[in-house]
């Protein structure tokens, strides 16, 4: 049983420093598809607060709440998953 217990904890920490990890990635893609986007500067704008949000939120530790702005965003450029 400890075992178990152990094995799960472990999963979860890991699986936490996953999502840290992402969220760089996902700020690059949204960078890369802005510079060559032709979204309305309205969405433009949109997406940068999004993405300034998301990041900020990374920096701060809020992972979850970070790939949710950077998600949004993604899928407002149109490179969401």
């Amino acid at each position: 049983m400890k075992k178990l217990i152990t094995a799960i904890a472990l999963t979860v920490l890991m699986s936490g420093a996953a999502f840290a990890n992402s969220c760089p990635t996902h700020v690059k893609a949204i960078d890369a598809a802005l510079a060559t986007s032709t979204a309305s500067e309205e969405v433009k704008a949109r997406v940068k607060a999004l993405r300034d949000e998301g990041a900020a939120l990374h920096d701060i530790g809020n992972h979850a709440e970070s790939l949710e702005r950077l998600a949004e965003a993604e899928k407002l450029l149109g490179i969401g998953q």
